[in-house]
């Protein structure tokens, strides 16, 4: 042990544990927090910031802040907005963690000759061989290997989960017995940089010439059926707040960037046997995927985080890779992130097609 591993550190109780587990465990910990945005309200605001050096001084450990807010920007923000204006559901989560907390934090880590990360994800990283994976947690309702499975495989080695065998009740139980519990927070459950009203409103606040992406509502059999004032006000699935009529309830079925049409139909048009990848990020070689694919029993699929997950098949076609499910699900979004899992490991996850 002894060995130096920075701890990315926000102020909450997850991350707090995790930093105490570490230094239990006789490793070295160094206590970082990302600063995204100005001190304000948000997601890096004074508060964050100070519980983050309160308990770095209980630990006894080293704190610093690192300024990550011009490629927050630019990656995480820049692309959320160009992802809506194009018809597209992203999850910035995802790519905040491939592209921020586990790509240029740990890039900046490696300058200061610190080899290993830990966060307070819940979520286990497991060797096969010489292969690494991503692994649901213990605690099955709070694990966000889901949120992970974008994460270069490289990088899987220099990553360390300690509350991966923890659950949330028990985290609670250790940061009050331990007094590292400062103050109650609440728990994040959206996109951080959206603080005030929906999805809509932050993405209109931020473009300009907004009749550019208003258009038509119309029926999927192609009957206008009225108007909107821009397509990031819709996502896959939507059925409230279309404001059209019609005989049976409509939803979302489709969007379309480039005529700027809102597609709806009745539910039955929700409902996909299969679907297409782009930008897959395999934690095994994509032919051994497909072959064992073949051979096994069927991989299973998560569309979106805390859903179950569902038996697919995955083939290659016209040099794409698609994805057959074994039974059709309703309002697969295109943008958002396809996890595929062989039982509780992760083997790789892509951004969901448009057919």
């Amino acid at each position: 042990m002894g060995k130096k591993v920075a701890i990315g550190l926000s102020g909450g109780i997850d991350s707090s544990a995790a930093a105490y587990l570490l230094k239990e465990e006789g490793y070295e910990p160094i206590g970082f927090t990302l600063k995204f945005f100005p001190l304000d309200n948000r997601c890096c605001d004074l508060d964050s910031l100070y519980q983050a050096r309160r308990l770095c001084d209980k630990l006894k450990i080293p704190h610093y802040t690192l300024d990550a807010g011009d490629n927050f920007q630019r990656q995480i923000i820049d692309n959320f907005l160009s992802s809506y204006l194009n018809g597209l559901t992203p999850n910035p989560c995802t790519f905040c963690n491939r592209l921020i907390k586990f790509g240029f934090f740990l890039d900046k880590l490696k300058a200061l000759n610190i080899e290993y990360l830990a966060t307070g994800h819940y979520a286990a990283i497991v060797k096969k061989g010489e292969r690494y994976f991503l692994k649901e947690a213990r605690d099955k309702v709070k694990s966000q290997e889901y949120f992970l499975a974008m994460l270069k495989p490289q990088v899987l080695p220099k990553l360390i989960f300690p509350l991966s065998d923890y659950t949330k009740s028990q985290v609670y139980e250790l940061a009050r017995d331990k007094k590292i519990l400062f103050k109650e927070r609440k728990e994040s459950q959206d996109v951080c940089f959206v603080t005030r009203g929906s999805y809509s409103d932050f993405i209109r606040d931020n473009i300009t010439d907004h009749h550019k992406y208003s258009g038509d509502i119309k029926h999927v059999e192609g009957k206008i059926l009225g108007k909107h004032k821009g397509i990031y006000n819709f996502t896959y699935g939507q059925r409230q707040g279309l404001g059209v009529g019609w005989r049976e309830p409509l939803y979302v079925v489709s969007i379309n960037p480039e005529t700027k049409d809102v597609i709806v139909g009745e539910r039955k048009f929700l409902s996909q046997d299969s679907f297409y990848l782009n930008s897959p990020n395999w934690f095994i070689e994509e032919n051994e995927l497909l072959s064992y694919n073949k051979e096994n029993t069927p991989l299973k699929v998560k569309v979106r985080y805390n859903s179950p997950s569902h038996p697919c098949y995955l083939e290659a076609n016209s040099g794409r890779i698609k994805v057959k499910l074994l039974n059709p699900l309703e309002s697969i979004a295109p943008g958002q992130v396809a996890v595929f899992y062989n039982q509780d490991i992760v083997l790789g996850a892509g951004l969901i097609d448009k057919l």
